[in-house]
């Protein structure tokens, strides 16, 4: 029987300057309250602003790994993501072990 510790999904990408406005309403009108609807909460939302680093690391937080796992590979999820790649860049996407500060 495999524990039920928490876990964070970590979504690191740049946003061309170009699509600002559109990605902007595409994360904040469906994206971020359509992953909340599927189990994953909303935890964080970082942007670099200076570095070699991703733009942007959004952190969702699930009960479990298996949680996040059936979240991510979800119907719902995949349409989501698709979308979301249409308006940035250099993406990816990562489960790891909840920790209570930052990761990436």
């Amino acid at each position: 029987m495999s524990e039920n510790k928490p876990v964070k999904l970590l979504l690191e990408y740049d946003i061309p300057d170009e699509v600002q406005e559109t990605y902007y309403r595409f994360v904040t009108g469906e994206f971020v309250p359509q992953v909340n609807r599927i189990g994953l909460e909303l935890a964080e939302v970082w942007e670099t602003v200076y570095g070699d680093y991703p733009r942007r690391l959004i952190v969702f937080v699930a009960p479990d790994q298996e949680a996040c796992q059936e979240a991510v590979g979800s119907d719902k999820f995949q349409r989501l993501e698709r979308k979301l790649l249409r308006f940035v860049k250099n993406y990816s996407k990562r489960i790891v072990p909840y920790r209570g500060q930052f990761q990436f």
